[in-house]
């Protein structure tokens, strides 16, 4: 009964690493889409990867990338292996927005040049936007931030659906991203 109890307790942490793994599944395989956009059918014979299919792209690595990091600070603070309470760091909503904007400027450049370093520069910068954002939240606030996180690994599924172009995935990461968002809400 005992043992019972404890899993049933420790739910939250079990769903904030598996949307761990969900994201960390959309930035690898966006990785991979990248390094061999033939493999994929997402370039031409020059493996010129296709407009859309870079900005698809982008966005699930970056959506994956944010969902990974933030659930890993999720499951830490809700498993007690970092404190609960609200660690805030001076200026932190400007630095957000700044990492938001300039990830979002990085993937507009994507459209036009991949080079390597945008790639990954902006996939590094949205592993530091998803740490930074759930780093302020308390541990009572996390059930929230769970089905936020669950909102954004549908939002990465979707995205990477549509650079696959599965549609089993755009449905599902559709239907997941918005009864995530709506939960949240």
């Amino acid at each position: 009964v005992i043992a019972r109890r404890i899993a049933m307790t420790a739910m939250p942490q079990l769903v904030a690493a598996f949307h761990s793994l969900v994201g960390l599944a959309a930035v690898l395989v966006g990785a991979a889409a990248y390094l061999n956009p033939l493999a994929f059918g997402i370039a031409d014979a020059t493996g010129s990867i296709h407009f859309n299919s870079r900005i698809e792209m982008g966005l699930g690595v970056a959506i994956g990338a944010i969902t990974f990091s933030g659930s890993v600070i999720a499951f830490l603070k809700l498993n007690a292996n970092m404190s609960g309470k609200p660690i805030l760091l001076p200026g932190r909503h400007v630095l957000n927005f700044g990492l938001l904007f300039g990830i979002l400027g990085l993937i507009a450049f994507f459209t036009q040049d991949q080079s390597p370093w945008i790639f990954w520069t902006a996939t590094g910068l949205a592993f530091a936007v998803g740490f930074l954002l759930i780093i302020p939240i308390g541990g009572a606030d996390m059930p929230v931030v769970i089905s936020m996180l669950n909102s954004y690994w549908g939002w990465a599924a979707a995205a990477m659906g549509f650079t696959l172009q599965n549609s089993a995935m755009i449905i599902t990461g559709a239907l997941v991203g918005s009864s995530g968002a709506i939960l949240s809400y």
